[in-house]
C-alpha cells in the first residue's frame, strides 16, 4: 500500500494541515490521525514530534496543537512532522491504554499490519510517520493518577544514533536525564536501528494541563529544534539550572490496598527511610508504612489516592 503521507510532495516553506486514516467501520466512524507538515526553507534535517502516545497525558498534546501554529515556516530550517495525539482511542477515553484492546501502543512499535488493534496502529504510524526523519521527540507526561518532576530519556546504545540521542536530549534544557535500555515496543526503542535518534520526555500528569508545564514542554522542545539547526535564533532553550543530572530510579509499590496519603511531594529530597507515606484499610487499619528505599529525589508520585497492591506509588532518582 502507498504510503499517505509525502513530505517531499509539500512545498517549501508551507504549513499543511493533513490527517491519515487508521480505520473506518461499516457504521461509518472513521478513526483519524491529524497532524501538521510543516517544511521550512530547506527540507532537512526531518524531525518528528509526537505526543499522545498514551490517552491520559496531556501537556504534550497541547503544547503540540499550539506550535503546529505557531512556529513560522519561513523561519525553519527542515521539515517537521507534528502528530498531537498518535493514540485517539485513547485520548477520546482518558485512558493511558486503547480501550478496545487495552494495548499499550508504546509497547507496540514498530507494529504488526496483521496483529492487534494496537499492533495495526504502532505499524501505520511506524511505517507513515516515523521512518525517514532524523530524529524523533515523544512527549509524555504522567497518567492521571500521579505527576511527574520533567525529565528526558535517551537509549543507552553506543551508536551514532544513540549519540545524536544523548546530545539531543541534553539540549532540551531539562535537570534530570535518565539513560534507559528500552523494553522491546518502546517507540524510540524501534526506530534507533533505522538510524533515527530518539528523545522521550516526562512532563506534568494528573489528567490536566498546566501553565508550568507548558512552559516547561514549550521550552524543551525549543532546545530540541535548536540542537538540530531547524529554529528560529529568536527563541532561547530554557537553561539548565545546573550540569545535567543523570539518574536512575528506584519504583515502591503498594502490596495492599486501600487509601494511599503521601508523607512527600515531588520533587523532594529523601534519605533512605524516609517515610513516603501509609495505606490504610476501608476500616482503617493502618497495612502499611512505606519508605524511601535508597537517598534521592522524589520524581513520581501517586496523586490517585485508591490503590491496589502492584500499584507504583513513588519513584525516587540516584545519581547514576
Amino acid at each position: 500500500m502507498p504510503k499517505q503521507w509525502n513530505p517531499s510532495a509539500l512545498p517549501l516553506q508551507s504549513r499543511t494541515a493533513l490527517r491519515i486514516e487508521f480505520a473506518a467501520y461499516h457504521t461509518g466512524v472513521r478513526i483519524e490521525i491529524p497532524f501538521t507538515g510543516i517544511v521550512g526553507r530547506a527540507r532537512e534535517p526531518r524531525l518528528l514530534l509526537i505526543a499522545g502516545v498514551h490517552g491520559d497525558e496531556y501537556e504534550g498534546v497541547a503544547a503540540l496543537i499550539d506550535l503546529a501554529q505557531e512556529l513560522n515556516p519561513d523561519e525553519v530550517d527542515g521539515t517537521l512532522t507534528i502528530v498531537p495525539v498518535a493514540n485517539p482511542q485513547a485520548f477520546d477515553a482518558g485512558t493511558r491504554r486503547n480501550p478496545v484492546d487495552f494495548g499499550d501502543l508504546n509497547r507496540c512499535f514498530p507494529g504488526d499490519p496483521s496483529g492487534p488493534l494496537s499492533s495495526r496502529l504502532a505499524h501505520l504510524l511506524f511505517e507513515e510517520l516515523v521512518l525517514g526523519n532524523d530524529c524523533l521527540l515523544s512527549l509524555h507526561g504522567w497518567s492521571r493518577e500521579a505527576t511527574v518532576i520533567p525529565y528526558a530519556e535517551y537509549p543507552k546504545e553506543q551508536t551514532e544514533a544513540g549519540r545524536k540521542s544523548r546530545e539531543a536530549a541534553f539540549a532540551t534544557g531539562l535537570e534530570y536525564f535518565h539513560p534507559y535500555d528500552w523494553p522491546t515496543g518502546v517507540l524510540g526503542q524501534a526506530a534507533l536501528p533505522h538510524g533515527i535518534a530518539a528523545v522521550e520526555t516526562e512532563v506534568g500528569g494528573m489528567g490536566t494541563v498546566t501553565e508550568a508545564g507548558q512552559a516547561t514542554t514549550k521550552n524543551l522542545v525549543f532546545g530540541f529544534l535548536r540542537y538540530w539547526g531547524v529554529f528560529p535564533q529568536r527563541h532561547s532553550p530554557m537553561p539548565s539550572p545546573q550540569a545535567p543530572r543523570i539518574v536512575d530510579h528506584i519504583d515502591v509499590f503498594a502490596d495492599h490496598a486501600g487509601l494511599f496519603r503521601a508523607a512527600v511531594q515531588a520533587g523532594q529530597a529523601v534519605e533512605q527511610g524516609t517515610l513516603l507515606g501509609t495505606i490504610h484499610a476501608v476500616d482503617g487499619r493502618l497495612m502499611a508504612e512505606l519508605r524511601a528505599p535508597g537517598s534521592g529525589v522524589i520524581a513520581i508520585l501517586r496523586t490517585f489516592a485508591s490503590v491496589r497492591p502492584g500499584d507504583r506509588l513513588v519513584q525516587v532518582f540516584f545519581e547514576a
